[in-house]
């Protein structure tokens, strides 16, 4: 497995431990229904790299999670709620490959179709070495 699959795997673990999160997914791609919600969906969208090392090469991958939910007039508290708690387990400290860690931000917005939805994207960038040629 590459060291890049591990780090999502490892983001995967910590924000399935969220109180009250129905799903956790990688890449999740179909509409998601409100029984599926609230939902987090990770991606590990891109990465920047620097092989100046000889025999290495550091990466910095760019990992967005989006946040959806779906809960009545209490919509945009539920997502703050979560957001809170998806900041949380991720910056928290470990012996694990999620000890650097950047929170680069995030994006809100709600939508009202025949229900109300709250979203949010939050971004990350995570930094890791490998050895020449892997991911």
């Amino acid at each position: 497995m590459s060291k890049r699959q591990t780090i999502v795997d490892a983001v995967i673990a910590r924000l399935s431990a969220i109180p009250n999160i129905i799903s956790v997914d990688d890449w999740k791609v179909h509409k998601l229904s409100e029984k599926e919600m609230p939902a987090i969906i990770v991606r590990d969208v891109g990465s920047k790299t620097d092989s100046s090392a000889y025999g290495s090469i550091g990466h910095s991958l760019s990992i967005e999670v989006d946040l959806l939910v779906s809960d009545s007039s209490t919509t945009m508290a539920t997502l703050r709620t979560i957001m809170s708690s998806v900041l949380t387990a991720i910056g928290t400290e470990g012996n694990d490959l999620l000890d650097h860690v950047t929170y680069e931000g995030d994006d809100i917005l709600a939508e009202h179709q025949d229900h109300f939805y709250g979203g949010a994207r939050m971004k990350f960038s995570v930094d890791y070495s490998t050895a020449a040629w892997e991911i």
